[in-house]
């Protein structure tokens, strides 16, 4: 079965085509064990399908529950893409054949497709 509910608060928003995207930190319940590294929280990325084309309104801050189901999607980074968004990065990698906007990796990620969610008031 693939049923998920989640409740979070948002930390990033985004779109891409008309779907709104939005990444969560889930707090873990007192008697499950922390992560490795002994964080407290969990970070997922949830999927609004049309969320743009429906003006689904997310912002920063706010507490959500979500219930949707699991999907993973394969999609392409380019390296000049995965470089803006590295850290850490000393100076600029010299790039002798290659353009940074051609060279590609290839990805997956998994997320939750929203199918009904419901914004927390008074966050």
């Amino acid at each position: 079965m693939n049923e998920v509910h989640a409740s979070g608060r948002v930390m990033k928003v985004w779109n891409i085509g008309g779907d709104r995207f939005a990444r969560l930190s889930i707090p873990r319940d007192n008697d499950r064990p922390a992560r490795h590294d002994g964080g407290r929280y969990d970070y997922l990325t949830v999927r609004f399908p049309n969320g743009r084309d429906k003006n689904i309104g997310l912002n920063v801050g706010q507490d959500v529950i979500v219930h949707g189901f699991m999907q993973s999607r394969d999609y392409q980074e380019s390296l000049a893409d995965f470089l803006r968004g590295a850290k850490g990065l000393q100076g600029k990698p010299d790039f002798k054949k290659a353009k940074p906007d051609e060279v590609m990796v290839n990805r997956t990620t998994t997320e939750i497709v929203a199918m009904r969610f419901r914004i927390l008031e008074g966050k």
